[in-house]
């Protein structure tokens, strides 16, 4: 079969999740814009990457020629625009990470919720030629989803603090660890960016386990319908 590019059916998205879909775009393009005038390039890429996320679903519906990524529903993509308006508007822009000592550990527990409740109907469209997939089976890939999700954002830390000379692993001295006591933490700043990552992952761990949960609940309650 040839490869086809298709138009993209945004008639299939509802009016309500395409407005919002819209505003976070928009949202992007502003942070971007706004970062690289004040010579934040961290910011200004991240939120670059960001807006290309935002499309994820419409290039899934243009180059999926006939696959089963079609079948992603709009939702899904909706959930990830949430995680990018909160995570950069609200917790980037707006200075929660930094004024909100819980946002952070809220933003993974979040993440971890969407990335699962993604990964349970992703498994489960993978799996429709073959028929019905099991409860039990789209759980574990769920969580497994989230928190592979979680290694690749920790990867992308890592790799700005190695390549770009941030700290988003808090692993070294500067103003994001100011608050931090170190005798708490055996008086080394690597230790600090082990704890912070753990507690990422686990708080990722954590949110998949309710959006694991949550699923199982929401697409029993429909095929019982």
């Amino acid at each position: 079969m040839a490869f086809k590019i298709k138009k993209d059916p945004i008639h299939k998205i509802p009016k309500a999740q395409l407005v919002f879909w819209l505003i976070v775009r928009l949202a992007m393009i502003i942070c971007a814009v706004y970062s690289f005038i004040h010579g934040d390039l961290v910011m200004g890429f991240e939120s670059v990457f960001c807006f290309i996320f935002t499309h994820l679903w419409d290039m899934f519906q243009i180059f999926g020629n006939g696959s089963f990524i079609e079948e992603v529903p709009p939702l899904s993509q909706t959930l990830l625009n949430v995680i990018i308006f909160i995570g950069i508007v609200i917790g980037s822009y707006f200075g929660l990470f930094d004024s909100v000592s819980w946002f952070d550990n809220f933003m993974h527990c979040l993440s971890g919720f969407v990335c699962a409740a993604f990964g349970y109907d992703f498994a489960c469209i993978i799996q429709r030629k073959k028929g019905q997939c099991a409860a039990t089976l789209a759980a574990i890939f769920a969580l497994m989803f989230a928190l592979s999700i979680a290694v690749g954002w920790e990867f992308y830390e890592f790799l700005m603090d190695t390549l770009h000379g941030t700290n988003l692993q808090l692993a070294k001295e500067g103003a994001e660890t100011a608050m931090f006591d170190l005798s708490k933490y055996h008086g080394e700043y690597g230790y600090v960016g082990l704890v912070d990552t753990m507690i990422d992952m686990m708080m990722n761990a954590g949110g998949g386990i309710i959006g694991m949960i949550f699923m199982i609940v929401v697409r029993n309650k429909k095929k019982k319908a």
